[in-house]
């Protein structure tokens, strides 16, 4: 249900941001390049018809001001509002079945498992290779593995959840 025209409008003014902005959230894009795009002639009456259109996106959260003048980005629910009305996939996690919350915490939780199965075999080869009398260098030795061994379960974790979430 449109009212007068305004929100098909919008629409067609909401696609020529994101086609300007390349697809790219906060990119700004002025609102007479966007006009031009969704080809929104000067006339008389046009540049009224695109204010209120640009105010019904900034008022739904599709497009949000950036900087001074007339210049605007598209937000992720503008992106999302796109790629859902042109078929595409959801720029989000929405589609997936799967909140980002959730996904953070399986991450997380994921993460401190995988994080100690390998920190075991990491610590058996600390005790073998450093000595009892440690320096400085010993102790940067033992952090950059521990190190490197966290961040190696925390990826490991984030490619197995986004599979998942991908299903």
């Amino acid at each position: 249900m449109t009212t007068s025209g305004v929100e098909e409008s919008a629409m067609r003014l909401l696609e020529a941001f994101h086609d300007l902005a390349r697809g790219r959230l906060k990119e700004p894009v002025t609102l007479e390049n966007a006009r031009r795009e969704a080809r929104m002639d000067d006339a008389s009456g046009a540049s009224t018809k695109s204010d209120v259109a640009v105010r019904y996106l900034v008022n739904q959260r599709y497009l949000e001001t950036a900087g001074t003048g007339q210049v605007y980005a598209i937000t992720v629910p503008g992106m999302d509002l796109v790629r859902q009305r042109r078929g595409l996939e959801s720029a989000t996690n929405e589609g997936s079945g799967m909140s980002d919350k959730t996904q953070r915490l399986l991450v997380t939780a994921l993460a401190i498992g995988l994080s100690q199965v390998l920190a075991r075999p990491l610590t058996r080869f600390i005790g073998e290779q450093i000595p009892e009398r440690r320096g400085v260098k010993d102790d940067l030795a033992e952090a950059f593995l521990k190190g490197s061994t966290r961040m190696a379960a925390f990826l490991i974790a984030s490619i197995l959840v986004r599979k998942l979430a991908s299903r």
